[in-house]
């Protein structure tokens, strides 16, 4: 009887690893992209700033 009881609540817990796997891996993509935003957004600010430096402008 001690084993069923046992077997049963392994049952219940046998996904958590998967969905923090999920979780995690989700949480790092998410994270992967906001710094693929912020590399674009800065690159394009320093292209502005060296065409504002290469300006022929008197």
């Amino acid at each position: 009887m001690k084993w069923h009881n046992q077997r049963a609540v392994r049952r219940s817990t046998g996904g958590q690893a998967m969905v923090e796997y999920v979780v995690v891996t989700g949480m790092t993509i998410g994270v992967l992209l906001m710094l693929a935003v912020f590399l674009y957004a800065f690159k394009e600010a320093g292209g502005r700033v060296l065409d504002l430096i290469a300006c022929e402008y008197p």
